[in-house]
């Protein structure tokens, strides 16, 4: 912004005066406008990101669903592993491989926090009231721990794959040929190694059921962030989601607490 010096001498007081309220109305008004346009251009950031950070929120809702009916089947499965394996210990004979059970739960991914991870990288973050942002922060908190434990799932059926080796019938031809329908001879394996494989069982078990827990647990947040309602209120409806989803799984959990629909506005946002 530049100020021009007035075309005539002022000779007089009030030729001074008027030169001096003409260019503090002219600042005054660049300032005004300047103002208005970083507030416009403030609270445009403001709802992208708060969009965004819905549509990562209702992503994470449906990988969530598919998380936790993974996890249901994966328990099962091996459930009658473990089963199998303590009879035949009992009986003193060969135990048998427990094939998988038909997998009707199409793959999932890892919870993403990519919106959340770049708006706290950048300015974006102070832009959103301090209430909404610390109940994202929460419900991030949880995708992280959910995260945490998909990766130790993962780690476990590495390392169950790795005993299993020894027993496989038909063995892979690449890192990527094995695959849950794989037939193997438990007869096979050593004392050790079977014991090794009863161990990793139960591990298996404990890490599906520590990934349904989180799981639920970030369902939880994340549905009640995206409609708008507080930590309190949050807290209080967790027992309710819990129940639900103990008392007939995810259908019965979306049922009463459903997905929100990536059009349609929050509470918080109408507000």
């Amino acid at each position: 912004m530049e100020v021009h010096p007035p075309e005539h001498p002022i000779l007089t007081w009030k030729q001074f005066l008027v030169h001096m309220s003409t260019v503090c109305l002219g600042l005054l008004i660049a300032i005004g406008l300047d103002q208005a346009v970083e507030f416009a251009h403030h609270r445009h950031q403001r709802h992208q990101l708060e969009a965004d950070l819905r549509a990562e929120g209702i992503r994470n809702l449906h990988n969530a669903i598919i998380a936790l009916e993974f996890s249901d089947w994966m328990t099962h499965w091996q459930a009658q592993q473990a089963q199998e394996l303590d009879r035949a210990a009992a009986q003193g004979r060969t135990p048998a491989y427990i094939q998988s059970p038909p997998k009707r739960t199409p793959p999932f991914s890892r919870p993403s926090d990519a919106v959340w991870t770049v708006a706290q990288t950048s300015t974006t973050l102070d832009l959103l009231p301090r209430a909404e942002a610390e109940r994202y922060a929460h419900h991030y908190f949880d995708v992280h721990m959910a995260t945490e434990q998909l990766e130790r799932l993962n780690e476990v059926g590495q390392e169950r794959e790795a005993v299993l080796d020894a027993a496989a019938v038909d063995p892979p031809t690449g890192p990527l040929a094995r695959h849950v329908n794989a037939t193997y001879d438990l007869s096979r394996l050593s004392k050790e190694q079977l014991a090794r494989f009863r161990e990793i069982t139960g591990d298996y078990i404990v890490a599906a059921r520590s990934e349904a827990a989180y799981t639920l647990t970030m369902y939880a947040l994340t549905w009640g962030t995206l409609n708008g309602y507080s930590d309190n209120e949050n807290t209080a409806r967790r027992s309710e989601l819990n129940a639900a989803y103990f008392h007939g799984g995810t259908p019965e959990l979306l049922k009463k607490f459903p997905i929100p629909d990536e059009n349609t506005a929050s509470s918080t946002e109408d507000n």
